[in-house]
């Protein structure tokens, strides 16, 4: 006889909880995403300069600090800006408030499997589109995407743009063709890696125009503050008064804002660095291309995609492990796939010539 569920806890039987990878190892961390280089010392001077008082009392002023810098930095009026405990919680926001269970999402494939933990836990049905992977390009086929949401009816679509895993980025009139053509979806666009491609989307023409449109982002990835848990956001007016049901009540800790307020203001310190990591990116990908059968795909983001044919792609990361440096496999797809976050120069230097040996090791034997 089987036994009864629970009625309480039984609906969330099989459903399980999102987690990274345990990682105790603090070097050669280069499957996270995180920006090795670090956040702007003007942060680690705020932090300095934290009194008792940032500590035992609720920010109750009528004024957000942090919301009026991004304000100011990117043109978007504040009644068009949220913030959150990171863009992880701002997407669980952002399902809580506009889905409901039996609702269908549309998820990017491959891509964070946090979206379908998300989607699981809410008894969300879950799509796929496939990001459509070239010889030489990884390609949003937006033609693909709104055929499919007109079959499949999604509340939410989610495009990640820089994408992840694969690092491509979805064009502005691309992305407004898939506004538009679907009034009835939510279109949210993850921009967790904002700010290593210089071209952006015109937001605020975007958010002006549409309600149905919601841009995240984090100062995790850019800004190198992946421990303060700082994500933020742009919408609607309309949408963020829906959305506001479910931000942080307190709004964000005032030590970790008034770091992130620092980080806004050292423009010269983020350009000289993510200059240095996207010329490091780009000696990696030559380096790697080389090899048979190896192709880096471009990437908009501090991270590469690495497809390989014909080589032992779990011997290439237990190697890497082996030498101190730990990657991500993905084999989602016919081919398998790494990706890399690309480190500082001398870091890079020192994987490059790592990899440039264990590869071709790592061939199989026909």
């Amino acid at each position: 006889m089987e036994e009864a569920k629970n009625p309480i806890t039984g609906r969330y039987d099989g459903i399980t909880r999102y987690a990274g990878v345990p990682t105790e190892q603090t070097t050669g961390r280069l499957h996270y995403n995180e920006n090795l280089y670090g956040p702007s010392p003007k942060c680690l001077e705020t932090l300095r300069q934290t009194t008792a008082e940032d500590l035992c009392l609720y920010e109750s002023g009528s004024r957000d600090d942090l919301t009026d810098a991004l304000s100011e930095k990117f043109g978007i009026p504040a009644e068009n800006i949220f913030t959150g405990n990171g863009s992880a919680e701002n997407l669980r926001s952002i399902m809580n408030i506009f889905t409901k269970a039996g609702d269908t999402v549309l998820l990017p494939d491959p891509g964070w499997s946090y979206y379908t933990g998300l989607a699981d836990c809410r008894f969300l049905n879950v799509e796929r589109f496939p990001i459509v992977e070239t010889e030489d390009a990884c390609v949003f086929d937006t033609d693909g995407i709104l055929a499919q949401a007109e079959r499949v009816g999604p509340a939410v679509l989610i495009i990640a743009s820089p994408a992840m895993p694969t690092g491509n980025s979805i064009s502005e009139q691309d992305l407004e063709r898939l506004i538009c053509g679907l009034p009835e979806t939510l279109v949210v666009v993850d921009e967790a890696y904002h700010g290593f491609k210089k071209e952006s989307f015109d937001v605020r023409r975007l958010i002006g125009t549409y309600d149905n449109v919601v841009f995240s982002r984090t100062f995790s990835k850019y800004y190198g503050l992946a421990n303060l848990r700082i994500g933020y956001g742009f919408c609607s007016a309309a949408l963020k008064k829906v959305l506001w049901l479910d931000l942080p009540l307190h709004r964000l800790p005032h030590i970790g804002k008034r770091m992130a307020v620092a980080a806004l203001a050292d423009d010269a310190y983020y350009t000289a660095v993510t200059e240095k990591l996207l010329a490091s990116r780009e000696r990696f990908r030559e380096a790697l291309n080389t090899l048979p059968d190896v192709y880096v795909y471009p990437s908009d983001a501090n991270f590469v995609y690495i497809r390989l044919s014909g080589y032992d792609v779990m011997k290439i990361r237990e190697e890497a492990e082996a030498c101190g440096y730990l990657i991500r496999v993905f084999d989602g797809n016919a081919q398998k796939h790494l990706r890399i976050t690309i480190g500082t120069e001398e870091l890079m230097q020192a994987l490059t010539e790592t990899l440039l040996r264990i590869i071709p090791a790592a061939r199989n034997q026909e």
